[in-house]
Parts: structure tokens; sequence; C-alpha cells
């Protein structure tokens, strides 16, 4: 059974729900989350529930059983009490019953603080929730073939927070903007086709030396994503596009901010120094001791300031 729950958001707000279920027996509930959510489940004593949610990835709307079976977050045990915590967006959650025949509460407790950023999710109290403000985007586009690479360079100008790179390949045609490590996590596992991978060097520019990334997306997929706090405003930044398999089009887009308090990506710019990336301190495919064939697009654009 699926219940859409409404959400009116005035900075916080509270629902609370309660049914009963036989062992075996679930149901799931739609929620909206506008900044951060708390699920907080109570059942009759001696009674054991577990709690699934999954964060929707689209319009379509996934069975019981696939949300349990593919949860984002999940409750440790079963337990006669239980709590998660979701981040923004519209999230699916399944309570399940392990044991005889219970009643359950469950209370919804949204809060959107002052100062958080906010978006993704419906947000009706503005003076409370305000997305990170974006100073500036550089899009590039393009093709490649398996074997092929592009390299664009980069120079960040005034004082600069943070500063990410998102390449989507035929499953997207725009960069969202990632608020959450779900968020990362949803949008750098999408594949059509061709596999892509992304490397980020400061200050060595991978076509002409031997460079090592100081931070890389080589997960399989179409997507990838690499974020850079507090970026060195004195040195050029190289971004590399490598076709590992298939071929396609690409999207890449540099996107540069300068607010300290926002949420990014699942980290605050003022308390976080370093990158985020899946995988970390790697060479890129020509940086190894393997001979690779230089195709003619692998050159060097001098893409824009940041």
């Amino acid at each position: 059974m699926l219940i859409s729950l409404p959400c009116f958001v005035c900075g916080a707000s509270s629902e609370a729900f309660t049914n009963a279920l036989y062992a075996g027996q679930n149901k799931m509930y739609t929620i909206q989350v506008p900044c951060t959510a708390t699920i907080s489940l109570s059942g009759d004593q001696g009674s054991e529930f577990s709690l699934y949610a999954k964060k929707a990835s689209s319009t379509w709307v996934p069975s019981a059983i696939h949300v349990t079976r593919n949860a984002d977050v999940s409750s440790p045990k079963p337990a006669s009490s239980q709590k998660i915590h979701l981040e923004s967006g519209e999230w699916f959650v399944v309570v399940e019953s392990m044991k005889g025949f219970a009643e359950y509460t469950i209370v919804i407790d949204k809060e959107c603080p002052i100062t958080t950023t906010c978006y993704g999710g419906p947000c009706y109290n503005q003076a409370d929730c305000a997305p990170a403000m974006v100073y500036r985007d550089n899009i590039q586009t393009g093709f490649l073939n398996a074997g092929e690479s592009k390299t664009f360079a980069y120079r960040l100008t005034g004082n600069r927070s943070f500063v990410e790179w998102v390449l989507s390949g035929p499953c997207d045609d725009s960069a969202p903007l990632m608020q959450t490590s779900s968020d990362v996590n949803l949008f750098t596992t999408r594949n059509c086709e061709p596999d892509l991978d992304l490397f980020v060097y400061e200050a060595c520019n991978p076509k002409y030396n031997p460079c090592v990334a100081i931070a890389a997306d080589i997960g399989l997929g179409s997507n990838a994503y690499v974020g850079i706090s507090h970026p060195d405003e004195q040195k050029l930044y190289y971004v590399k596009i490598y076709g590992k398999r298939g071929s396609g089009n690409y999207r890449l887009t540099a996107r540069s901010y300068t607010g300290k308090d926002m949420m990014i990506a699942g980290i605050k710019p003022s308390e976080y120094a370093g990158y985020i990336a899946s995988v970390t301190d790697v060479k890129a495919p020509d940086d190894l001791n393997v001979t690779i064939p230089v195709p003619p697009t692998a050159y060097t654009i001098k893409a824009a300031e940041l």
C-alpha cells in the first residue's frame, strides 16, 4: 500500500501515523524531505520491526520488496523501536513486521534550520531554506570513442570555496546540483553504454607531462563527479575525460562556488579541506608505464576562468 505524505514546511514540522502489521507484512510511505528528516518508529512491547528507505531517482515508484532489497538507508536489526535519518529529496520508506502481530507508530520530524542549504525537495519557507548559489558554470560538450581523451584547462579567479566537475554521458543532458553524498552516488552510478573516467590535475598538463591526478572518478558508468574544496587560485587545473569503453556524447560542467556555509555533495567547504571523488590519488591511463596510442582528440582546450 502506497501512502503519500504531504509536506508543509515552516522551518520544522512533524507528522505521525499509526498502523498494525502481521509478521511478514509491510507498508510503504512516500515522504518528501525538504532538508533533513528523522523517522522514528515505536511498536508494541516485544514486537520486531525493520525500517528501509530508498531515495527516488526518477518518477518510477518501486515496490516495497524492491525498497527492502535495495535500501539506501535501513535500521540495523529488527526491534520494537527504530530510528533512521534521511537527507533531502523524495524517499520511499517501508515498515516491515518481523514477528507476530503488533501496532506501531512512525513519527516523521522534518527540519530545515536557518542557514541550512536546501533544494531538491519542496521548501515553502524560503527564509529557512536557501539553495547554494553557483558563482559560475562552464559547459563543454563533445564525443569520445574508446581509448580517446580530451583535456580542459581551468583558471579559478577570486575567492572560491568549492569547485566541481560534473561529467554526464548520454544518460543526462544537464548537471544536477549536488547537495548530498546520495545525490552524487545516484548520479555517478548511471550507465548508458560508454564508460567514461574523469581525472583532475593541479598545475600539470597530462597531455605533455607525466602527471599524477589529485582526484579522479574511475568507477563504472557514463557519469562521473569530482569536487575540490578551497582550490588554489594561483594554479591551473587540468581535467581529463577518458573513454574507457564504448563511445558516446559527453557533457562536462565545471561549477564554482563562493559561499562558506553552504552544503555541497554532503560537505561544508568551511569545515572541510580536500576533495571528493570515488577514487583518489590515482594515475590516468597515460601516466602508467603502458604504451597507449594518443588519438587526434587528445588535446588540451583552454576552457574558461571559473
